[in-house]
């Protein structure tokens, strides 16, 4: 089945958006959602970038902790942690289509700032790997990110 000039025509809009996330300097690879994510983590938490984006295990800093950023935006029942040994703290987000939103929350991301600790107390699936699947993630972890740009913790205390 040949392309119709409607899906060329939204291949093209794809990739000129992709050319103007590069130069906002919100995507900084090939790897869009991930750094999207990770532009996130920083305008919402002040996380520096780690220089080189091939290091293993984490993706920045927030003051002197190792900060490993994971995303989920679509139909996936389950997040992948990485490895909790290399980071200090797990940030996941949960975009506008993410199943693993808990019911009735309406902002466009929800973000999670869960300590290395917590992700390590989490029992390995069957393949070694620790997620956090639809009804575990730790809400007691989940941040606010308000209007303002400030962070307050869902307990009522700022970061």
């Amino acid at each position: 089945m040949p392309i119709t000039e409607e899906q060329a025509n939204a291949i093209g809009r794809f990739y000129a958006s992709v050319d103007e996330l590069k130069n906002q300097n919100i995507v900084r690879s090939d790897k869009y959602l991930g750094d999207i994510a990770e532009f996130l983590a920083m305008s919402a938490f002040g996380m520096a970038l780690a220089e080189s984006q091939r290091q293993e295990g984490y993706d920045g800093y927030i003051g002197n902790k190792k900060v490993q950023v994971k995303y989920s935006s679509g139909r996936s029942t389950t997040v992948d942690c990485g490895d909790p040994g290399t980071y200090d703290e797990l940030i996941i987000i949960l975009g506008p289509a993410s199943v693993l939103r808990p019911e009735g929350m309406t902002d466009p991301y929800l973000y999670y700032r869960i300590p290395g600790e917590v992700v390590r107390q989490r029992v390995p699936h069957g393949d070694g790997k620790i997620r956090f699947s639809i009804g575990n993630l730790p809400q007691a972890h989940r941040v606010l990110i308000t209007h303002s740009g400030t962070t307050v913790e869902e307990g009522g205390s700022g970061r």
